[in-house]
C-alpha cells in the first residue's frame, strides 16, 4: 500500500490517543502524520482560537497533502471543515465516532462511553483529557468550544466528493448491521462521495481505543481502496 493519512485528534485530546492506529497503519506501509493540535501541545502562534482556526493551520501544514484524512470527534469535524474548504487537500475522509453538527451527535449518539461500563480505557482518557485541559487553560477552553458547540455543516455535505469512511461505537445501542441506518441519521448520505459507516458494538465515543484492532482494520482496508 502506497498511503499517506493525517491523524486529527479530539478536543482535550492529543496525538497519543492515536497510538494503536499509527502502529497499525504504519505496519501496513502508510506514511502516518499525527500532529497535535494547537493548544493540545501544538504551536498556537498566528492559529485564531476556534475550530475552522485550527482546521486552517492542519490545512496549511507543509509536506503533508495530498493525504487522506482520519478524524476523530473534533477532528474528524475539521476534517469536514478542510473537505469544503480546502477539498484539493483531502483523498479521503474517514470520521470516527464524528459527526456534521454537534447537535445532531447529541441526539443520535449520546454519552462518551457505554452506561454502567468502566474499563481501563475509560480511566486513562479521563486522566490524559483533564491534564490536557489543564495544560490548555479553561479561558482557552471557553474560547474554543463555541465554535465547535455552533459548527454545523449539514446543508453542506453535498459538496463533499470524496471518499468517506464512518466508524462509530454502537454504545449498546446499535449492532454491527445498523450501519445504513446510522449514515442516514447522521445525515452522511447527503454526501456526493461514496460513503460507508461501521458500527463497533461496545464501544463508544473512543472507539478507536476501546476497540482499536476493529478500528485500525476498517481504517487500514478503506485507505487501501482509495486512489493514491
Amino acid at each position: 500500500m502506497s498511503q499517506r493519512a493525517i491523524l486529527i485528534h479530539g478536543m482535550c485530546c492529543d496525538s497519543s490517543f492515536w497510538a494503536p492506529q499509527v502502529a497499525a497503519l504504519q505496519a501496513a506501509g502508510v506514511e502516518v502524520i499525527a500532529p497535535d493540535l494547537p493548544w493540545h501541545g501544538g504551536p498556537t502562534a498566528g492559529v485564531t482560537p476556534s475550530l475552522q482556526g485550527m482546521a486552517a493551520w492542519v490545512a496549511d501544514l507543509a509536506d503533508v497533502w495530498p493525504a487522506a484524512i482520519v478524524g476523530h470527534s473534533l477532528g474528524g469535524m475539521m476534517g469536514l471543515e478542510i473537505a469544503l474548504c480546502w477539498p484539493e487537500r483531502g483523498a479521503g475522509l474517514a470520521l470516527i465516532d464524528s459527526y456534521p453538527s454537534l447537535a445532531l451527535n447529541g441526539r443520535v449518539l449520546p454519552g462518551l462511553f457505554v452506561e454502567g461500563q468502566d474499563s481501563d480505557v475509560r480511566e486513562w482518557v479521563e486522566s490524559e483529557r483533564a491534564g490536557i485541559l489543564a495544560r490548555m487553560t479553561q479561558p482557552v477552553y471557553d474560547t474554543i468550544w463555541p465554535s465547535v458547540r455552533e459548527f454545523d455543516v449539514t446543508d453542506r455535505l453535498s459538496e463533499i466528493r470524496c471518499p468517506v469512511l464512518g466508524v462509530y461505537g454502537g454504545r449498546g445501542i446499535m449492532a454491527e448491521g445498523d450501519g445504513e441506518r446510522l449514515r442516514a441519521e447522521l445525515m452522511l448520505d447527503r454526501i456526493a462521495g461514496p460513503v460507508t459507516v461501521a458500527v463497533v458494538p461496545g464501544a463508544a465515543h473512543f472507539v478507536n481505543l476501546e476497540h482499536p484492532q476493529a478500528v485500525s482494520r476498517l481504517v487500514t482496508e478503506w485507505l487501501a481502496g482509495l486512489s493514491p
